[in-house]
C-alpha cells in the first residue's frame, strides 16, 4: 500500500478547520506507483475540500503491523476496502 504525506489548503471552513489554513496530511492508496495515482489523490482531497496540495514524501507499506499509531491503522484499513484513506493534522500549519 502506498502511503503519501505533505500539506493542503483547506478552501473552506470545516468544523473548527479555518478556511485558508494548511495542515499535514498522510494518505493511504490501495494503487501505486504515485505517478500514476496523483489525479485520484487531488480528485479525493479536492471533493473533500483541500487544494493546493504539496506532496512532501511517499512510500510503500508491506507491513501493517510497523504501522502503531491508531488513526494511521484505521485509515490503512479504510484505504484497504476504499481504495483510498486520509488523516489530516487538527494543527494547522504557521
Amino acid at each position: 500500500m502506498l502511503i503519501i504525506n505533505g500539506t493542503a489548503e483547506l478552501m473552506k471552513k470545516n468544523g473548527s478547520f479555518n478556511k485558508g489554513d494548511r495542515h499535514e496530511f498522510n494518505m493511504f492508496s490501495l494503487n501505486m506507483p504515485l505517478e500514476e495515482q496523483l489525479v485520484q489523490i487531488e480528485d479525493y482531497l479536492v471533493t473533500r475540500g483541500w487544494d493546493n496540495i504539496e506532496v512532501a514524501d511517499n512510500g510503500i507499506v508491506t507491513d501493517p503491523k510497523a504501522i502503531e499509531h491508531g488513526v494511521l491503522l484505521a485509515a490503512y484499513e479504510k484505504a484497504k476496502s476504499e481504495g483510498f484513506a486520509v488523516t489530516i493534522n487538527n494543527q494547522a500549519l504557521l
